[in-house]
This record gives C-alpha cells, sequence and structure tokens, in this order.
C-alpha cells in the first residue's frame, strides 16, 4: 500500500481567486494588486535590499518559520498517530521477546524485513495520488501478521519504513509519523487476520482481512497529514487516493496469500514470488515512462497545459463528439495583447511568469492550450455561442485582474466560434474563431468577439460578419 505522503506543499493553481471562479465569477476584475503585481513592482524598486529580498518569501516571512509554522499545524495529528505508535512498537518488542523466539523464528523474520525494506525502497510508481506511488511493503507486512503474529508485524512494519526514512535522510517529522503509522497498520493487520481459525477458508479471510485492515490504517493516516500539510480538503482527497488505490491493492492482498501459503510449506519456496512481483515493477515502471513522454510530447514545457499538437488532436476528438451527440462544441481563442511590451519592459522572466499565471486560470475550466507565443485556447464542449461568449467575457476580465506595472493590467482579447453553426463546417471551427480573435483586437483589443453567419446570395456566397 502507498507509504504515508511525505509532507511536503502544493502550490496552488490560482486565476485571482483560488474557488476556480475565472469560468464562473462575476465579470468584473478583481482589481487588488495581484501575485503578479508584487513580482513586477519588485523587479521596479531598486532600492530595496537583495539581502532581505533574499531572505524573506513572498508573504514577508522566513522560509525556517514557514516550516516551523507548517509543523505547529501537523502537531494535533502527529502528536497522538505517533504516541500511540511508540506504544504500540514497545508492546510489540516486549511480546515477540517473551514469546522466546527460535533462531529459525528470527531468521523468518529478519528475511521478511529485508523484503519488506526493499519493496519500500523501490516502489511502483502511479500517479493521482499524493506520494506519486505504491508500495508492494503490504504483501510482506500482511504475510508476517499472518505467519508470525502481531508482534512480528510490528516490528516488520516499524523497521521496514524508518530504515529507509533514515537512510534517504528525511526530517524528523516525517520519520516518526510514517514510522508510528506503519506500526500501528502491521499490528492492525496481524490482530484482525487472528481472528480467523485454520483451514483453506480461515487462511483466505485472515489474510484478506489484514490486508484490509492495514489498508484502512495506512490510507487514512497517510491522506490526513499529507491534506493538512497541503491545506487541502480531506474527504475528496480521500476518495481521490482510495479510488486510485483499491485495485492496486487488492492484487497485492492476491500476492499475499500466495507468500503465506509457500511460506508454511517452505519459506525458500517464497522466493517464487520474486519473478511476479519483479515483473510488476518493471511493467509499471515501463507504462509510466512511457505516459511520461507521451504527456512531454503533448505539453507546453512552459505552461503545462496542452501544446499545440494536442490541441489539434482534442479538437477532432470533440468535433467527433459534438456530431455523435448533437451537442455544440464552442472555441475560444485567447491572446494577451501587447504581449511585447511586458517581455520588453520587465523583461523575459517575467513575461514567462505571465504566461504561467494566464495558465493557472484558464484550466480551471474548460480544457486549455497554449497554441504558441501568448496565444491560447479553450475547449468548451457542450456550450452554445450564448454560453461561450459569457464564458470568454468573464475569463478575459478575470485574467485583466493579473495587474501589473503600477495599476495597469495585462489586456487580453478573444475570438469565439460555434459548431454546428448556420452554415458552418466542422473544418471552419478554428478559422472562424482566428478571425472573431483578430477582429477583437483591430477593433480596439481587450475585448470578446463572436461570429454570424448571414446567407448573401446563395449559401456558397455566405459572408462573415462578426459583432461583439
Amino acid at each position: 500500500m502507498t507509504g504515508p505522503a511525505a509532507p511536503h506543499t502544493v502550490g496552488p493553481s490560482t486565476c485571482g481567486k483560488g474557488d476556480g471562479s475565472c469560468f464562473t465569477g462575476a465579470p468584473t476584475p478583481d482589481r487588488r494588486p495581484g501575485r503578479l503585481r508584487r513580482r513586477l513592482l519588485k523587479t521596479r524598486d531598486v532600492s530595496r535590499s537583495p539581502a532581505r529580498s533574499l531572505e524573506r518569501g513572498g508573504d514577508g516571512a522566513r522560509p525556517e518559520e514557514r516550516v516551523e509554522g507548517a509543523v505547529l499545524r501537523l502537531l494535533p495529528l502527529v502528536a497522538p498517530v505517533v504516541v500511540a505508535g511508540s506504544a504500540v512498537f514497545g508492546m510489540a518488542l516486549k511480546a515477540f521477546g517473551d514469546e522466546g523466539p527460535s533462531g529459525r523464528t528470527i531468521l523468518g523474520v529478519l528475511v521478511l524485513l529485508g523484503a519488506a525494506t526493499l519493496a519500500e525502497a523501490f516502489p511502483v510508481p502511479l500517479e493521482s495520488l499524493p506520494a506519486g506511488y505504491v508500495s508492494l511493503a503490504a504483501v510482506f507486512l500482511v504475510g508476517t501478521g499472518v505467519v508470525y503474529g502481531w508482534a512480528a508485524a510490528t516490528i516488520v512494519a516499524f523497521f521496514a519504513r524508518t530504515l529507509l526514512e533514515i537512510w534517504q535522510r528525511r526530517p524528523l517529522i516525517r520519520l516518526v509519523y510514517n514510522g508510528a503509522t506503519y506500526s500501528l497498520g502491521g499490528a492492525a493487520a496481524a490482530t484482525a487476520a487472528a481472528r480467523f481459525g485454520d483451514g483453506v477458508s480461515g487462511l483466505v479471510l485472515g489474510v484478506l482481512a489484514g490486508a484490509v485492515a492495514f489498508y484502512v490504517v495506512n490510507i487514512l493516516l497517510a491522506t490526513a497529514v499529507f491534506a493538512r500539510w497541503a491545506r487541502e480538503p480531506f474527504v475528496p482527497l480521500l476518495a481521490r487516493t482510495t479510488q486510485t488505490t483499491t485495485l492496486p491493492f487488492g492484487i497485492m492482498a492476491s500476492v499475499s496469500l500466495m507468500l503465506v501459503v509457500l511460506w508454511e510449506r517452505s519459506a525458500f519456496l517464497a522466493a517464487a514470488l520474486v519473478g511476479p512481483l519483479l515483473a510488476i515493477v518493471l511493467y509499471q515502471r515501463s507504462v509510466h515512462r512511457a505516459l511520461a513522454a507521451m504527456r512531454l510530447a503533448l505539453t507546453d514545457p512552459l505552461t503545462g497545459l496542452g501544446n499545440h499538437r494536442h490541441f489539434h488532436e482534442r479538437l477532432e476528438v470533440e468535433l467527433d463528439r459534438a456530431e455523435t451527440r448533437r451537442e455544440p462544441l464552442s472555441l475560444c481563442l485567447i491572446d494577451l495583447d501587447d504581449f511585447k511590451r511586458i517581455n520588453d519592459s520587465f523583461g523575459h522572466p517575467i513575461g514567462d511568469q505571465v504566461l504561467c499565471e494566464v495558465a493557472d486560470c484558464l484550466r480551471h475550466g474548460g480544457e486549455a492550450f497554449r497554441l504558441g507565443g501568448d496565444e491560447f485556447a479553450l475547449l468548451l464542449h457542450g456550450l452554445g455561442e450564448t454560453e461561450a461568449l459569457a464564458i470568454a467575457e468573464t475569463v478575459v476580465a478575470r485574467l485583466a485582474g493579473l495587474d501589473h506595472d503600477r495599476g495597469r493590467g495585462v489586456c487580453f482579447s478573444a475570438g469565439v466560434a460555434t459548431y454546428p453553426s448556420l452554415g458552418v463546417q466542422r473544418s471552419d471551427l478554428r478559422r472562424l474563431a482566428d478571425s472573431a480573435l483578430y477582429r477583437a483586437k483591430g477593433d480596439g483589443k481587450n475585448r470578446v468577439q463572436g461570429y454570424q453567419e448571414s446567407s448573401v446570395g446563395n449559401a456558397g456566397s455566405a459572408a462573415m460578419q462578426l459583432f461583439r
């Protein structure tokens, strides 16, 4: 199962407001200076002390002050978990010693500890998780609990995670929290598995119960600490994480059953699981690399939005969908007005920051792309011309809230076209939106233009009449 997510900050995507209101908020732009304006003003304030600028972040706090604040925010969750996990680990050490384990038992526990530690050190990459990976250590932790009992499972779980944290020189708060979490998970897994008797059905139910117990403890505590650190809502994050990890963990539960069966016959036979587990790791890593390469080929490296190639692929897919379902598809092209002036006045790094903040705003609603330079696109599926124009006006107004140059906002022009419309072929959509965009720029910029087609003469000589 997933190791507890490492506490780290997640930079929020904002568009003037953090609630996604670039598509749903009022069209009146927020005139309060934003992050971008503060950055731009700092570049113009030559009297600012460089040392002070480096010491403090944009919020005026020193880096160590921000870290201390985050640690204090985590303490109400970390403290009770660490106390409980430490107590369980201490009781496990005492119980294991009181049992007077044989040399064979100690050797078996050490072998399983080594296997669990290796599984933790080489996790399987898995997207949509806070930590970005899923560990196969649960296979060996649950197996230890079924074969050797709760005390051995707790000890193996604690050291499998803690040794790795020490080796990787992780912060102390992460080390103690993750060690405590694994201690509680290992104890819960073994305790749940022990409730079932002997026989095939008892073994299957015991392994399943142990796997579920470890999964529940681990995912709840890992998600809780990540949500508190990143200040994300706990329930939605838990739902996303559970949805992503349920299937992989179900597979690991079945492998745990195989481990227990083979181990009870002969510990040497359990080595046969190395091949399948290694194949799973290698296959998933290969898939992850392939997906990363594909994403890189379809993603703009500066903004993280889809690039020109991805836009054309998605446009064709959405047009097919619109034809099949007989639903409208609107295309909104957005261009920054006088972007060259920003680069000339403040430098290209500030221009890149402008583009990144625009991208952060656009990705909150429709499917957003950067077509190149300072031109962006939004695909608005299921929205007709009226709705698309309203959204475009809201977006342009919200983007104008990214103030710079002492109050003069960044201006944007947008052109909107919708398919299907009277006399409009699917191949015309990009051209019509582009024509509307250039008309908006020709009429004074900082505005949104749509289009309307009226027939003049026969249908073959239809002329395009743009309107604001």
